[in-house]
Order: C-alpha cells, then sequence, then structure tokens
C-alpha cells in the first residue's frame, strides 16, 4: 500500500510525498530506538497519521523537525521496553540511554544537521552537541571510531533500502493492523448439559426444527460494537461538555423548562490558614539575590570573557628591569593557574547582601519560614532578614525588578541564574584575578578590546561557558568537558569543591583521564575522585595513569 492510497482526504501532494520520502527512515529510525520492531512501528504509522493534520500550519522548511519531533513524542520511544534487543552491530545502543540513544539516531538514521536535531529533541543546541558526544562509538584509546561509525551508515542504508514492502504497507494501515496479530483464544471445552425436555406441541403446531434446520445465530458484528463504543463516547463528551457548560454558568439553570431547582445559600467561608501575598512572594523569589544585588548582576553577564582575559594575562611573558610598564601589565596572583586556590570564603563583592545581626523577623514571616522545606530554609532565612532590613523604598526598587526579570524568556533568566551564581561562588584568588582583569581591560584602546572580545566570542559556546568556572579552571575546561558534561546536579557543589583545591599538575592528570577513560566508565572516575582525599590525590592520580 503506498502512502497516497492511505494518507488522510485532508493530505496534499507535498505532504503525501513529504511522508513518502520519510517514511523508511522513521521506520528504521523508531525500531533502533526502542529495540522492539513492533513497537516502533506503531510509534511510526501513529506520526504518519497525525503529520497531515498538523502540516498545513507549519512551515514546509520546518517539517522535518515538526514529523522528528511528532514521532519522538510516542510513549514507546521515550522508554525502554522490558524486551528491547540490539543485535548486531547495534549492540552499543542498549547502553545509552534513551536522550543519548535518540541525539545519535537524529544524526545517524534521520540525517537532520545539528540545530535541526537539536530542535527535534526539545534541548539546545550545546545540550544535544554534549548527548551526541557521549553517544557516538569510541575505540579503547577514546578517539571516535569511525570504521563503526562507517558500518552503521552503511547498515543504516541497507535498511532504508531493503525494507520489506508488507512492513511498509502495515505503517499505512489501519491502527490494528500495525502491530503483528496475535493468535486467537483456543475455545474452552465442557461437557454438554442433557436437552431439558420439551412441552407437547399441540396437534396441530408445525414441526420443531432439527439441529440440521436450526435458524443459524448471527455471529457479532465488529463493526456495529465499534460504531457503539464511538456513539457512547461521543454521549460521554456532549454530557460532560454540557455538565460543565452549566457548572461554569450557573444562570443557566434558570432557562431550563421544567421543575425550579431549589437553592440555599452556603454559609461564609472561613478565613485562610496563610495567605501568599506579596510579601511572601517577594522575599522567597527563586532570583531573589540576583534581582537584589543589580552591580553584582551586571558584572556576572561579563564573568566569563574576563575569567579567559585573566588567564591571558597570567602566561604573559614578563617584561625587562629596565623596560617601562605598559597598561597591559596586571599584577596576576600567583595562584591563578599554578597553586590550588585556599578554601572558600564568600567574596568582597558579596558583603552588600549581608543583613544586619540586629534584625529580627516578624512574626508572620518567621511563621512561613517553619512552614518551609528544610532543605531551602537556611537560604530563605537569609533572603528573609535582608528583606525586613530593607526601607519601603527599597523594596518597591526590588519589585519593580522583579517584575522585569520575570517578564524575560525563561531561557534569559536561566542564563543569567548561571552566571551570576557562578560569579557569587568564585574563589578568593579567581575572584581577584577577575577583578584585575577588569581594570585593565578599562585602560586598553577601543581598538584593542574590540579585538579581545571578538577572539573571545570566535571560541566555542561550550568553551567559553568553562570559563563561568574562573581563569584556573577555564583553562582546563576543554579538556575536562567530556567528565563535566553529564554530572548530575548533586555533584556539581562536590567536583567544583575538588578541583579548586587542585594544583596545576593534578587538574593536568586529570585532564589525561578525562580523555583516556571510556564514556561507559566516566562516572566510576568522578564517584573515585570525590571520594579521595586532598593529601592522596595525586597519589591516586598517578596510579590511574599508571594502569
Amino acid at each position: 500500500m503506498t502512502a497516497d492510497a492511505a494518507a488522510p482526504p485532508s493530505s496534499t501532494p507535498a505532504v503525501v510525498a513529504f511522508l513518502r520520502g520519510v517514511e523508511r527512515r522513521a521506520a528504521v529510525f523508531s525500531e533502533l530506538q526502542c529495540g522492539v520492531p513492533s513497537l516502533g512501528d506503531s510509534a511510526v504509522a501513529a506520526a504518519l497519521r497525525a503529520f497531515p493534520r498538523v502540516a498545513p500550519a507549519t512551515p514546509l522548511a520546518d517539517w522535518p523537525v515538526r514529523f522528528w519531533s511528532l514521532l519522538l513524542a510516542a510513549p514507546d520511544l521515550r522508554r525502554t521496553a522490558e524486551d528491547a534487543r540490539w543485535n548486531a552491530p547495534w549492540e552499543t545502543l542498549a547502553t545509552l540511554g534513551n536522550g543519548p540513544r535518540a541525539a545519535l539516531l537524529l544524526r545517524l538514521v534521520a540525517a537532520l544537521e545539528l540545530d535541526a536535531a537539536a530542535a527535534a529533541l526539545g534541548v539546545g543546541a550545546d545540550s544535544y552537541r554534549a548527548a551526541l558526544q557521549r553517544a557516538i562509538p569510541y575505540r579503547d584509546d577514546d578517539t571516535p571510531d569511525r570504521d563503526l561509525w562507517q558500518a552503521w551508515v552503511a547498515e543504516v542504508r541497507a535498511r532504508v533500502e531493503g525494507l520489506p514492502p508488507d512492513r511498509l504497507a502495515r505503517l499505512h494501515a489501519a491502527p490494528e493492523a500495525v502491530r503483528p496479530p496475535e493468535p486467537a483464544p483456543r475455545p474452552i471445552e465442557t461437557m454438554a448439559a442433557p436437552e431439558p425436555p420439551r412441552p407437547a406441541a399441540p396437534p396441530d403446531a408445525p414441526p420443531a426444527p432439527t439441529a440440521s434446520h436450526a435458524p443459524a445465530t448471527p455471529a457479532p458484528r465488529p463493526k456495529r460494537r465499534h460504531a457503539l463504543a464511538y456513539a457512547a463516547m461521543v454521549l460521554t463528551v456532549v454530557a460532560a461538555t454540557v455538565g460543565g457548560v452549566f457548572f461554569l454558568r450557573p444562570q443557566w439553570f434558570d432557562q431550563i423548562p421544567g421543575r425550579g431547582i431549589r437553592t440555599r445559600a452556603l454559609p461564609p467561608a472561613d478565613e485562610p490558614a496563610a495567605r501568599y501575598d506579596a510579601e511572601l512572594a517577594a522575599w522567597t523569589h527563586r532570583d531573589f539575590l540576583a534581582i537584589a544585588d543589580a552591580d553584582g548582576l551586571r558584572r556576572a553577564q561579563d564573568l566569563a570573557f574576563f575569567s579567559w582575559y585573566a588567564a591571558q594575562l597570567a602566561v604573559q611573558p614578563a617584561q625587562d628591569a629596565g623596560s617601562p610598564a605598559t597598561a597591559a601589565t596586571v599584577a596576576v596572583p600567583a595562584g591563578v593557574l599554578a597553586e590550588p586556590a585556599p578554601p572558600f570564603n564568600p567574596p568582597p563583592h558579596a558583603s552588600p547582601l549581608q543583613a544586619p545581626v540586629d534584625v529580627v523577623l516578624p512574626p508572620e514571616t518567621a511563621s512561613a519560614l517553619q512552614r518551609a522545606p528544610a532543605n531551602v530554609q537556611t537560604a530563605l532565612r537569609e533572603q528573609a532578614l535582608l528583606w525586613t532590613s530593607w526601607p519601603p523604598a527599597q523594596r518597591t526598587a526590588f519589585r519593580q525588578r522583579a517584575a522585569q526579570w520575570d517578564a524575560q524568556s525563561f531561557a534569559e533568566r536561566a542564563l543569567q541564574r548561571t552566571r551570576y551564581t557562578a560569579w557569587r561562588n568564585l574563589d578568593a584568588v579567581a575572584a581577584e584575578a577577575v577583578e584585575s582583569a577588569v581594570q585593565v581591560f578599562a585602560r586598553q584602546a577601543p581598538e584593542r578590546q574590540a579585538q579581545l572580545r571578538a577572539e573571545f566570542d570566535a571560541l566555542d559556546p561550550t568553551t567559553q561557558r568553562g570559563w563561568l568556572l574562573g581563569p584556573a579552571i577555564g583553562v582546563d575546561y576543554p579538556k575536562l568537558q567530556p567528565l563535566l558534561a553529564q554530572l548530575p546536579e548533586a555533584q556539581h557543589a562536590p567536583m567544583l569543591r575538588v578541583l579548586r583545591r587542585m594544583g596545576a599538575a593534578e587538574r593536568a592528570d586529570l585532564d589525561v583521564l578525562a580523555q583516556r577513560v571510556p564514556p561507559q566508565e566516566r562516572d566510576a572516575l568522578v564517584r573515585d575522585l570525590l571520594s579521595t582525599s586532598d593529601v592522596n590525590r595525586a597519589a591516586w592520580l598517578r596510579a590511574r595513569l599508571e594502569q
């Protein structure tokens, strides 16, 4: 059966042609994604039926992304089936999660470009690139296995071109015909009961029908059962709709003819136990500190650039004693790149967000804090103390900035939140180096400033993001990225603490390990690294390198 024969009446020739060109790859994609051909075919069949309804509202250029995102929305493709199986050469797919596997197949089977594949998967380009990097095959030396990749490409081409006609026909058949038919249930054998005696017939009655002449009982008609089920569904929807309309608009009851409806007024409602007022909404705002610290938020926007610039200044050759100092000369702390950072203390720029010690919380604020989850009470208490210490004018200014903050898109808020959190978490050495870089940059000529900005903007986005961790860690981030890209959130703070306590030599050893360890062993490497003490870490790294 071709796509033309089974296409919905509303399908245009362009939609039919598009589906004909994508259906074979979709079948191969779904089979490799879920590991069960029958489940994959069911998902493809549903997408083929649904796409003609959404295509008219989608620009033609966005059809590929829309189709693959529609296919990936199928529940069977979002989880791994219990009987999933991947035969050679696809055994590696069994070790991947659903997300990295889909990222790999969108590139390998669907042949989407990076941005289109990221959009189909519903993630950013950086997240998709990290998932794809995790999913591609690697050799024992942790380099991409190009031979296996080419074998996968050839296997995909063979499967797409050799898709059986009967399987292709099932993709366009009715929903009941997509999955392989199940065997009919075996009849239940029972002992025949004796036939009860028949009453005597009157003399003029016609002879009773014998078994050979008995009228046949009509078999149940599936179509009629389906029609009855459909009618019941329609009646249910209509009843729910009518009931919902009258519930939402009770004055319509007065228009119902017949007997009147008796009503009785309810007693007045009790006062709520607590109210979520504007005060509570303000000091419990998720981004309270970022909104309150306008100057810090502004500085945090360029943290990655100035961390990168501080690292550039730290490796500049020293000037001769007789040569005059230039505007680029800066006293960069010695520990920026070489020595481990001292124990973390809040940088000086965090002091404006500290409330006076003599602030007493109002009773209603203290009561609200007691009802908050235990893991956030400390942070909320600091915000409540700060809010309580502010005069009314400062509270009003905060509400105005909070309204502007909330009006931004989700992605923009997340980006600013990440930058500000990284800026507040800088250790003392990194904060001093970044501040020195800011001062040196301000003394540069406009042409030099533009050149430096252009050099930083030319870096890969992932590399730019790594500089948020400060000058020392930012230098090693491109090599550490395979180890840090898929790090669970619970390990972010412990890993950052360990990296800050490591010297340049230790981070260099870790760089080599991060590149050498296969992807499936990186989680174990992170756990061992975090569980090793500062005293034993250098010896542990050398021992791992010698394995």
